[in-house]
């Protein structure tokens, strides 16, 4: 008897692994990615690694610090994982990110739209959304028209002579980049790709109807608040301002006197963005700095008192960095909070209050194989990278805000050819 073939065609695996390189904390997640035929693709955590402190001081971080930090958190991962990485995929902080509104408008050969025709739009565009002294990241196409005439997301097919693309561009500073790699390289690893780190938050966290109403993703870190606006299911602005959590922990320690990492501690155990009934009566005591054992006895109100003015700046900033048109702005009606900071209680009150907006505080969605802590809001950002590189190895057109809208792939199947002069010209 003749053996049985199995015809199905094989499941594709490959591995990937993702850093966020913050303020106070560095992660690595790194992630099996599988894709079947005919099937979404699928991402399983098989490693997660992260190591932080309290930034002490407003300047950066020194790059033996960070290196360190990476170091620590990849060999956490590996060791979770059982293997080893040599290339990830590196986060840009928003307040690093520049952006650009962009139209395109190339002429159609044949009459006829083609996937040709859409791609040579998008590249068109990736091409604009970048400066002389900065690398293009991501182009998000927020709409299409034909011969002038407003068409679906998706124009394959349809007749016409002229196609033209709105696109919202995402680039960076080249020393900007330059400097994350040194830094990779300097622990053993090869930058495979630059992704925003407002774009992957909201790709971690965001839903599509949230996408589809109108939203505004605010990813509060410690050193810098970032943000990105969802209309219609794409991203129509992203970036960041320099204000975070660790502002918050320094103006305990400032107005206290007490250690950085009391403050810290202070802030995460006790803290709040609002004032509860009987704070003034729940006292907190407060190690004072350069004095062994001696303390200060504060109210928790006290305390709430200097969380809450930051608390409140944080949003000002972002809500002054929203667009201000009224087209734009008028979709507009919810935020949603992740982040570190997110987890003050209170942050969603003060974000009701300072945005007008209906607010939630956002949790990364789950995927297969993350732990009960790569849940948390402060892995946001890589939970969000490792959704968009499963996307980017099936071929879908993430990027350029077509995940849903359109099946067709960019010509080379990647969403990050913004980088790739950059990666051949470093590498």
């Amino acid at each position: 008897m003749a053996p049985m073939i199995n015809r199905r065609r094989r499941k594709e695996t490959s591995q990937v692994a993702v850093i966020d390189i913050g303020a106070s904390k560095i992660a690595c997640f790194i992630a099996r990615l599988s894709s079947e035929p005919d099937l979404a693709p699928h991402a399983e955590i098989v490693g997660v690694g992260y190591h932080g402190a309290p930034a002490r001081s407003k300047t950066a971080a020194s790059p033996e610090q960070v290196e360190t930090g990476i170091r620590k958190a990849v060999d956490a991962a590996e060791r979770m994982a059982g293997a080893h990485i040599h290339r990830v995929s590196v986060a840009v902080p928003g307040k690093f990110l520049r952006t650009r509104r962009i139209g395109v408008d190339i002429e159609i050969a044949d009459a006829i739209v083609t996937e040709e025709d859409v791609e040579d739009c998008l590249a068109e565009g990736m091409r604009a959304a970048a400066s002389p002294e900065t690398i293009a990241l991501h182009g998000f196409a927020n709409g299409y028209r034909l011969d002038g005439e407003e068409v679906f997301d998706d124009p394959v097919g349809l007749n016409g002579a002229m196609l033209s693309a709105e696109m919202l561009g995402a680039a960076a500073r080249q020393s900007v980049l330059d400097n994350l790699a040194a830094m990779v390289e300097r622990c053993g690893l090869a930058v495979d790709n630059f992704i925003a780190g407002p774009y992957a938050a909201a790709e971690g966290v965001l839903i599509d109807d949230e996408k589809d109403l109108g939203v505004v993703l605010i990813d509060i870190g410690a050193g810098s608040t970032a943000y990105a606006v969802y209309d219609n299911g794409v991203m129509t602005d992203c970036g960041g301002v320099g204000v975070g959590g660790g502002h918050i922990t320094k103006d305990i320690a400032q107005i206290f006197a007490t250690p950085i990492a009391q403050a810290e501690r202070i802030k995460t155990l006790y803290g709040a963005a609002l004032i509860g009934p009987g704070d003034e009566h729940r006292l907190v005591d407060i190690q004072q700095l350069g004095v062994a054992g001696e303390t200060q006895r504060v109210s928790r109100a006290d305390l709430c008192e200097v969380i809450i003015p930051r608390m409140e700046e944080i949003f000002e900033l972002v809500a002054a960095r929203l667009p201000d048109d009224g087209l734009r702005r008028s979709g507009l009606r919810r935020a949603v909070i992740t982040g570190g900071g997110s987890m003050l209680v209170g942050a969603r009150e003060i974000a009701e209050k300072a945005l007008c907006m209906k607010s939630r505080i956002g949790r990364p969605v789950a995927i297969a194989g993350a732990p009960e802590t790569a849940s948390a809001q402060g892995f946001a950002v890589c939970a969000g990278m490792i959704q968009i590189r499963a996307h980017n190895d099936a071929g879908c057109n993430v990027a350029l805000g077509a995940a849903r809208q359109s099946p067709h792939p960019s010509r080379d199947g990647s969403i990050f050819a913004g980088v790739e002069a950059w990666l051949r010209a470093k590498f």
